[in-house]
């Protein structure tokens, strides 16, 4: 036994002499010593020094070490594999029995001398309860992890697994295994590995968005089990109907994979069901896994770009042809004077204003819509016609011009630029613009600045500027057209003038939001995983609150809808729904705050995901992996007797001793105290009794 002291040992002799010193003043050589006779005395000063000394050693704060053994029986920890495969086989009747079976004769058999526990793995883990095969996913590592993690440096005796062996989530089982060390994991093996007569959709690839009247591809991969040689026929079914059809000659009787592509034209907006299936054969094993289904939003991506002048002008005709490169944009040429906003409205509008033929009601429509505008300044344009157009923008006086070059604004991040563009900037050739400076909005952002020669100037040459509803982007000069030309001489090529036209719109474009409600969540699920909603609320001030009450109601197209709350989680909103059969589902979502309401709708999808239906052949190859690397063993789960028998016989497996360091001051040890107190009591009865005080 060790002991730790706050002060020195050697403060024990002067604790003694003081004591003895004292006590022995105090009955030998004051008028104590003419009361007392001489074996009174030395009663009486054997008590006092006692416990002057006892009190003395308690203030030195003594700490004693001690030590205790603990013992703990080996842990036998059973994980039952609880994914539906497990009854893919013809002994499935007797599976639940013999686990069951196996439940109630392992602690019969071992007796108190082991502790047990019962996890269940499957699309979790969990500790098992009820029985139940039904999981819709088998990790098998997970359920090595769990006890890695919760049985940190516990004496696991051994795990016995009960499993197919197979496995479709997750890593190999071995890899989380082997970190559990010297634990000898007995495997139960279910099912068998005979192959079985079966038409397997083993997977099935295709993009989660498609294009409106784009092709696009949907690819699945169909196993072909023990079937007779011959033709099949592999069917593509869109909302349940047959749209495409491919032929294949399955020459493998044994097993032939075969991997078919289909090419599809997105006729019709919105999600599309799309099913690849297969006909069963006579004496198929099951058909569950003879089709799988997929869901493809088709969106209408077309953006329609309007490009505004008075007359023909080459930089309308140089932004044209960075616009012409986007398949998915639309764009036409107007004449101010004759345009109108009609039915078609457009996404983005380039804008040449020369001064000459102004239309400030058409560019308010197109202010009050929000649609982005970018604005080129011709030298002729004054301030009281931009006024007129209800822009913050003052124009130089006079009509006087100059010709000034570009130069990147200092501090300028608002979008990237590459070395594509950036390279080219000390080479483009100037723009035309009036002598002078623009004054634009305060919360303009300065994209390229004028330069003179080689000083740069504090002036605007390309800024964007926010508006209520929208951004504006300015090009305070002409002869865009020029700086394409130019990169072409010096590189033969114009992708940095592309890029830069690109980003400069892609960024006019970018709307602030300012909606109070916001929802975020994906566009697609499985029948695997939990479905979780995130919501988040804005005040004026766009500050996150969570005090209004929010929201969900999701309804199953063709089937029924519920309603849910959000719980506030920190300065957002969390919902999860759990598990959702496949199909397509509406959701609104509607926040109250102080009576006024808010809302939010969209649709997503849930994707059928049958895994356990296409493992119809047990994997005893990863289940004698686990043994043999772990010094087990693996056995049928019907021998689980001579299993329970080989635990019961491992020297391995057995009851340690656990050492449990721990530290104890002397003062909290009470009968110290009581003894303390007990001499100074009987030193004062003795006073009392032998008559004095």
């Amino acid at each position: 036994m060790n002991y730790f002291s706050d002060h020195s040992l050697w403060w024990l002799l002067p604790i003694s002499i003081l004591a003895v010193g004292f006590s022995f003043y105090y009955y030998f050589k004051t008028d104590q010593r003419s009361i007392w006779n001489l074996k009174q005395l030395r009663v009486l000063f054997s008590l006092r020094t006692l416990s002057i000394f006892l009190i003395g050693l308690l203030l030195l704060g003594l700490v004693w070490e001690t030590i205790k053994y603990r013992p703990e029986k080996p842990l036998i920890i059973t994980l039952v594999d609880s994914s539906g495969s497990m009854l893919n086989y013809k002994d499935s009747n007797q599976v639940k029995k013999n686990i069951e079976g196996f439940r109630a004769a392992l602690p019969k058999s071992l007796g108190e001398d082991y502790e047990y526990l019962e996890l269940a793995i499957g699309t979790d883990v969990r500790d098992l309860d009820k029985l139940s095969l039904k999981d819709k996913s088998s990790d098998l590592a997970a359920g090595f992890k769990h006890i890695k993690d919760r049985f940190f440096n516990r004496n696991i005796g051994a795990i016995v697994l009960i499993s197919d062996g197979n496995y479709n989530q997750g890593v190999h089982p071995m890899y989380e295994a082997e970190r559990i060390e010297l634990t000898p994991v007995f495997a139960l093996a279910v099912g068998d590995t005979t192959l079985k007569r079966d038409i397997v959709v083993r997977s099935v690839i295709s993009n989660e968005v498609a294009f409106l009247n784009n092709e696009f591809p949907i690819q699945t991969l169909v196993d072909f089990q023990r079937v007779p040689a011959g033709s099949y026929q592999v069917n593509l079914l869109q909302n349940g109907k047959v749209v495409q059809s491919q032929k294949t000659t399955v020459n493998n009787s044994n097993l032939d994979q075969k991997e078919f592509l289909f090419t599809v034209l997105a006729k019709n907006k919105g999600y599309q069901r799309f099913t690849i299936s297969v006909q069963a054969v006579q004496g198929e094993f099951t058909k569950e896994n003879n089709q799988q289904t997929c869901f493809v939003e088709v969106i209408d991506s077309k953006s329609n770009v309007l490009l505004l002048a008075s007359a023909p002008h080459p930089d309308v005709a140089a932004l044209r042809s960075v616009f012409e490169l986007d398949q998915e944009a639309v764009v036409s040429s107007e004449l101010l004077a004759n345009y109108s906003l009609g039915n078609k409205i457009p996404d983005f509008v380039v804008w040449y204003e020369n001064g000459l033929r102004p239309n400030a009601n058409l560019f308010k429509q197109l202010q009050e819509r929000g649609i982005p505008v970018l604005m080129i300044l011709g030298p002729n344009v004054t301030t009281s016609l931009l006024q007129s157009y209800g822009l913050g923008v003052k124009s130089p006086n006079g009509n006087q011009y100059e010709d000034v070059y570009p130069a990147l604004a200092n501090g300028f991040n608002s979008f990237g630029l590459s070395a594509d563009f950036t390279s080219i900037i000390p080479v483009l050739t100037p723009l035309r613009t009036k002598f002078g400076s623009y004054k634009l909005p305060s919360n303009s952002v300065v994209v390229l600045n004028q330069r003179v020669g080689s000083i740069t100037k504090d002036a605007p040459l390309i800024a964007v500027a926010q508006t209520q509803k929208t951004k504006i982007g300015f090009v305070l000069g002409e002869g865009l057209w020029r700086w394409k030309m130019k990169e072409f001489m010096q590189k033969k090529t114009t992708v940095g003038f592309e890029e830069f036209v690109q980003k400069l719109t892609q960024y006019i474009s970018v709307k602030q939001n300012r909606e109070p409600l916001r929802v975020t969540l994906p566009k697609r699920f499985n029948t695997i995983e939990d479905i979780v909603f995130k919501a988040e609320f804005y005040n004026e001030a766009m500050e996150l609150i969570t005090t209004p009450s929010v929201e969900m109601t999701i309804t199953k197209r063709g089937g029924k809808s519920f309603k849910q709350l959000f719980s506030p989680t920190a300065n957002f909103y969390q919902l999860n729904v759990g598990q959702l059969q496949s199909g397509m589902y509406d959701w609104k979502v509607v926040a109250d705050n102080n009576g006024k309401k808010y809302s939010k709708s969209g649709s997503f999808a849930v994707d059928e995901i049958s895994l356990e239906d296409q493992d119809t052949r047990a994997n005893f190859s990863t289940l004698n992996q686990l043994a043999v690397q772990s010094d087990g063993s693996y056995k049928t789960l019907d021998q689980y007797q001579a299993l329970i028998q080989e635990i019961k016989t491992r020297g391995d497996i057995t009851t340690v001793q656990y050492e449990d360091t721990g530290y104890q001051e002397l003062i909290d040890w009470k009968w110290i105290f009581a003894l303390i107190i007990a001499l100074l009591s009987v030193e004062w009865f003795l006073r009392r009794w032998w008559g004095s005080y």
